[in-house]
């Protein structure tokens, strides 16, 4: 009885607030905003603009590199981390797992605004070269496959790696550009010691992905993919590849991120 009592004044309320937004309500330019939101909720569509949600956690980080010790890797911007971005600890394992590779050469597909890119460079030696392939925008609508809905504004940003541009370190990167299912890899065929993967997050594009990179890795290479929890695009893509694919069976998750890796 009380459940039915809680569903009508449920109702009630409901009824009550709209029946005052189609009227007095219509007065409030913040009341068509509402209504908008809630026809759009029954309509299944999204709201427009970047609707990226802010981070609510205000907190100091800390993480096992830090309580431990033994860490050796170089940082910059580690705590700089934005939604899209490698986490804070993230990038610290990938920074260890580039230092402990010694790579001569590192291949990235996804370079967005490079701070992974800048943090490889910085526990790499001077004479390692990384290579970050980045879709342009003006090619967004033209890419080969289709890329998740959620990774446009990724694509629209000012400037792609932006976070090493101008910096000392820079003089290892070479920025390339292009849709990494019709960029030509054969130049880097067997001849990369770590590839980072980070592109397009659709299941397709992780697939052409993880195929390409298998043929430009050199053997002990090191093939990292991020996001493997985060999007399903990627989950399904590897968990597909490590069932189906003996080359993948080797495939492990990093426990506590959403990093795979894989040692060929």
């Amino acid at each position: 009885m009380s459940k039915a009592l809680d569903n009508l004044r449920l109702y009630a309320g409901v009824l009550k607030r709209v029946g005052y937004t189609l009227t007095v309500g219509m007065l409030n330019s913040g009341s068509r905003d509402e209504l908008l939101k809630l026809y759009n909720s029954y309509n299944g569509q999204q709201p427009s603009g970047d609707s990226t949600p802010v981070d609510p956690f205000i907190i100091p980080k800390t993480d096992v590199f830090e309580l431990f010790g033994g860490d050796s890797a170089a940082y910059e911007g580690v705590y700089e981390c934005g939604f899209g971005h490698t986490t804070e600890f993230e990038l610290k394992v990938i920074s260890n797992l580039v230092k402990k590779w010694n790579p001569r050469r590192i291949f990235e597909i996804g370079t967005f605004e490079g701070r992974t890119t800048l943090n490889m460079a910085l526990n790499s030696d001077t004479d390692t070269e990384i290579v970050t392939l980045d879709l342009p925008a003006e090619e967004l609508a033209s890419t080969k496959m289709e890329i998740e809905e959620g990774e446009v504004r990724y694509v629209k940003k000012e400037v792609s790696g932006g976070r090493f541009i101008g910096h000392p370190a820079a003089s290892k990167i070479r920025q390339v550009f292009g849709d990494s299912a019709s960029f030509d890899f054969e130049e880097y065929r067997n001849s990369v010691d770590v590839a980072f993967i980070d592109g397009s997050h659709a299941y397709e594009y992780v697939l052409n992905d993880s195929e390409k990179v298998f043929t430009i890795i050199r053997k002990g290479g090191l093939i990292i993919w991020h996001d493997y929890t985060n999007w399903p695009g990627v989950w399904t893509a590897l968990n597909e590849l490590y069932e189906r694919d003996a080359r993948f069976r080797g495939i492990r998750h990093i426990g506590g991120t959403s990093i795979a890796i894989l040692t060929v």
